[in-house]
């Protein structure tokens, strides 16, 4: 089942006819419709800048940890900023960089890091364009609107993470409950992630614990459903879990787990939107109940960092629902 996320190319959806893009934009629905998931490729990002990128963020991680704590995120609002190894559970086994679209006070600066704000920024706004462009797709064939998304967009800030999986021992991510990342699901519209080409993601589309390879493709990114985007469409659309873990035996055979670095790009809606699932035919059931955007973004961002809710409800009304964590 290595074939379970499909390659669909986004060419005929950048420059062909309004046929050809709901052509592609139906390709797309129905590949996140089924497994969640989605290798796009001639998207308009370059491999070259997607590799561009990932020798930014090994320069960045490079740096000794006492410096890169000088950028420590705090504050689950603004989630900005650097977190060590373990700040996400001690099973999991990564360091983070995040990056946002109006503010970054965590960022290094050119002192540090020449070009490193600026670079970032850019490739910021060539994921926000692309990911815009999916959840256009989505729209279409929903017949929302083709700019039912952008509509709740206008003020999104969105979360570009750079990830470093240091080198790790095959005994520690062989025992149980290790793991590069836990299995889990986004928690905001949709995810584009850019890997290297170390590998270890994989992906459970029926969340039955049964895990197939999702590959790193050069030239592709990799798209993802989360969950405000299923409670949306009313489950029309599917967040799968997923997890990172040692990469193949017949790739890497020795005792030490080479260094692995990816970034995906958190698309979350505007913080004041209401997301309240779309029904579309008569008599249709509501599956989720409505929930506000930006307490939803900062519950989560609490849950997952341990730190404080520092919102005015802090997840009281997800803990009244019986929202459980999501990691």
């Amino acid at each position: 089942m290595t074939d379970a996320i499909p390659v669909v190319s986004f060419e005929k959806f950048l420059t062909g006819t309004r046929a050809d893009q709901e052509q592609v934009a139906k390709q797309v629905y129905d590949a996140f419709s089924t497994v969640g998931f989605i290798y796009l490729k001639d998207t308009g990002i370059s491999q070259a800048r997607v590799d561009e990128i990932f020798e930014l963020a090994k320069t960045f991680f490079a740096l000794p940890l006492d410096q890169k704590l000088g950028y420590k995120l705090s504050s689950a609002s603004t989630n900005q900023g650097y977190t060590a190894d373990g700040a996400e559970g001690i099973n999991d086994h990564k360091e983070c960089y995040e990056h946002r679209r109006f503010a970054n006070p965590l960022c290094p600066p050119s002192t540090v890091l020449p070009g490193f704000e600026e670079t970032l920024d850019g490739f910021y706004s060539e994921c926000l364009t692309l990911a815009l462009r999916v959840l256009k797709c989505l729209a279409m064939v929903l017949r929302l609107g083709d700019d039912f998304f952008e509509d709740i967009t206008t003020r999104a800030d969105p979360q570009l993470r750079l990830i470093h999986y240091p080198p790790l021992h095959r005994e520690v991510i062989d025992s149980q409950g290790h793991a590069r990342i836990m299995p889990h699901t986004d928690f905001g519209l949709c995810t584009l992630l850019f890997q290297d080409g170390t590998g270890g993601l994989e992906i459970d589309p029926g969340h039955d614990d049964k895990f197939v390879a999702a590959p790193p493709i050069e030239g592709t990114v990799l798209v993802n459903i989360a969950d405000l985007l299923q409670r949306y469409t009313n489950g029309r659309v599917r967040s799968t879990r997923h997890r990172v873990v040692k990469p193949a035996d017949d790739k890497f055979a020795g005792d030490l787990l080479p260094s692995r670095y990816s970034i995906p790009f958190f698309v979350h809606p505007d913080p004041e939107t209401t997301i309240d699932p779309i029904t579309l035919t008569e008599g249709e059931v509501k599956l989720y109940e409505p929930v506000n955007a930006g307490e939803w973004r900062n519950w989560n961002t609490a849950n997952n960092y341990k730190i404080k809710d520092d919102t005015p409800e802090g997840g009281k009304v997800f803990q009244k629902m019986g929202v459980v964590e999501v990691a």
